[in-house]
C-alpha cells in the first residue's frame, strides 16, 4: 500500500468520503498539506484489511483499526495500545516527526475522545486531529 506523500495530489473528499465537484463537472483536487491530512483522516477511519486490494499487514497496512479497542473494557492498557497504534501508523509517513506525535485518549464512559498532535520534520507548525468513537463508528474532525 502506498500512502499519500507530502507533495501528492488527490481527489478532494467531503465529510462523507464522497468526491467534491469543482463546479465544472470534474472532481476538485487537493494538494500539499490538505492532501496528506485528508489521507491521514481517511486512514484513521479505516480498519486494517478493509481495502480489498491491500496486501500489507501490521503497521505497514492501511487503516488504524481503532474499533478494535473500543469493544472491551477501558483501562490504562487499552489507552496505551491506542496511543501506540496511532504512533506506529503515523510514524510510517516519512514527513512526520515521530518524536512530535502526542496522543491523548479520554473515555467518558460512553464515547472515546482522542486528540492527536504532531509536526512535520521540516516545520514547527502543529497539526491536530480530533477523533471520537462510541464503539460503533469512528468520527474524525
Amino acid at each position: 500500500m502506498q500512502i499519500t506523500g507530502e507533495n501528492d495530489v488527490d481527489i478532494m473528499l467531503d465529510e462523507d468520503g464522497q468526491p467534491v465537484s469543482d463546479g465544472n463537472g470534474d472532481a476538485a483536487l487537493v494538494s500539499d498539506d490538505d492532501c496528506w491530512l485528508q489521507d491521514i483522516k481517511n486512514e484513521a477511519l479505516t480498519e486494517e484489511g478493509e481495502l480489498f486490494y491491500e496486501d500489507e499487514e501490521g503497521d505497514e497496512s492501511y487503516g488504524w483499526s481503532l474499533l478494535d479497542f473500543m469493544q472491551g473494557e477501558y483501562d490504562d492498557f487499552i489507552q496505551m495500545e491506542i496511543q501506540q497504534r496511532i504512533r506506529s501508523k503515523l510514524s510510517k509517513r516519512e514527513y512526520i516527526d515521530a518524536g512530535s506525535i502526542q496522543t491523548v485518549v479520554v473515555f467518558d464512559g460512553h464515547v472515546y475522545h482522542i486528540r492527536v498532535s504532531f509536526r512535520r520534520n521540516d516545520s514547527d507548525r502543529p497539526y491536530n486531529i480530533d477523533i471520537e468513537s462510541d464503539g460503533v463508528e469512528v468520527i474524525v474532525e
